[in-house]
């Protein structure tokens, strides 16, 4: 293998494949890059067995070939390495970095022990706008679970509605749940309805901000495929049965408060200061938000509310009422509240696309 490629390319193609490479593995070539030249195309991949992501772009190309080295060795290099164009070729087990000011000798490993990485194919697909892709994804993705012993938990719902030409993101971690609706073009049969990691989606709503492009997906058997322009991103889907999350959102509430957006936030982070249990008093026109931790001291702010229905004291979660209210698009934002004991629904006042159920706490 010989190309030229120029520095800005090469570093972009290996510190976006490098996301999908892990630091616990149990196969060494797991920790390395896969790089093809082909044509007049530099391709270099990356993956965990969960997660693959391939990028391109235009090389000169004096002699084809394949070779895997090191991710974290070539990442560092490339990222610090001196003059605007790159020399790669192999040679004798080595990858050889050729630029203006040295030369650096990568040990190689083998190819044909990295794993397959799957291919986008140019057949139907759903398509949809990059912007609303990735502030889906943004809005919901955080409403997943950390937690590995319930996997399904730990994945976003993309279930696609044919009839309004839309696409609902679903996560939730079973204290709240966000929803999100986007619109999408192309082959509605291109997508089966799939629990997708979050942790990939993020990685593909980080790559379309970053880049600005459209994004086409579809699923290939148990895998989600993702095109983004020149970066190809696939992930393994979760198998298992998600939560029936239509029970779960309430259609609105005895209580219905209205708050400026920006005010409610920095009120509650104030309060968070003094303990992440928050109790939440709605008045005939205020909304009162008390923090108290015994050892650390407490906190009592007043916010201006629009309020229709009657009052009622609720306990909830400071960062998680942050992370609802903060994910709202538009200045104002809606809280829908039943009782103390039942779960809160958090929207805009302008727009139904996205919506947030969160979960009371007991109060002491």
């Amino acid at each position: 293998m010989i190309v030229s490629v120029s520095r800005e390319n090469l570093n972009r193609l290996v510190q976006t494949s490098l996301r999908a490479v892990s630091t616990r593995v149990t196969m060494p070539v797991l920790t390395g890059l896969l790089m093809r030249a082909e044509g007049k195309e530099l391709t270099v991949a990356g993956t965990d067995l969960e997660m693959s992501i391939r990028v391109n772009c235009e090389a000169n190309i004096e002699e084809e070939g394949l070779t895997v080295v090191s991710g974290r060795l070539i990442g560092d290099i490339v990222k610090n390495v001196e003059g605007e164009s790159l020399l790669l070729r192999t040679e004798e087990k080595y990858l050889v970095i050729k630029s203006t000011s040295g030369e650096f000798r990568l040990r190689e490993m083998l190819p044909e022990d990295f794993p397959q990485v799957t291919e986008w194919d140019q057949g139907e697909a759903l398509k949809v706008s990059g912007n609303d892709f990735t502030r889906g994804v943004q809005q919901t993705a955080r409403a997943s679970s950390n937690d590995e012993k319930r996997p399904v938990l730990t994945g976003t719902l993309m279930e696609k509605d044919s009839q309004e030409g839309l696409m609902r993101l679903v996560s939730t971690d079973s204290y709240r749940l966000s929803m999100r609706e986007i619109k999408v073009d192309g082959s509605m049969a291109a997508w089966d309805d799939s629990i997708v990691p979050s942790r990939a989606l993020s990685e593909v709503s980080r790559i379309c901000g970053a880049s600005n492009v459209d994004v086409q997906l579809k699923t290939i058997g148990k895998v989600a495929v993702f095109s983004l322009d020149e970066t190809v991103v696939s992930t393994r889907l979760i198998e298992g049965q998600f939560p029936n999350y239509k029970q779960l959102v309430p259609s609105g509430g005895k209580t219905v408060v209205n708050i400026q957006k920006e005010a409610a936030l920095q009120a509650i982070k104030r309060a968070i200061i003094f303990g992440h249990n928050l109790r939440v008093e709605v008045g005939e026109d205020r909304l009162s938000i008390m923090a108290e931790t015994p050892e650390v001291g407490n906190s009592s702010e007043v916010i201006p509310a629009s309020v229709e229905g009657d009052g009622i004291v609720v306990g909830f979660n400071g960062s998680y009422l942050v992370e609802g209210i903060g994910a709202v698009d538009g200045e104002n934002v809606l809280i829908y509240l039943e009782e103390p004991q039942k779960p809160a629904l958090i929207k805009g006042e302008e727009s139904d696309k996205f919506k947030y159920v969160l979960m009371p706490v007991r109060l002491r």
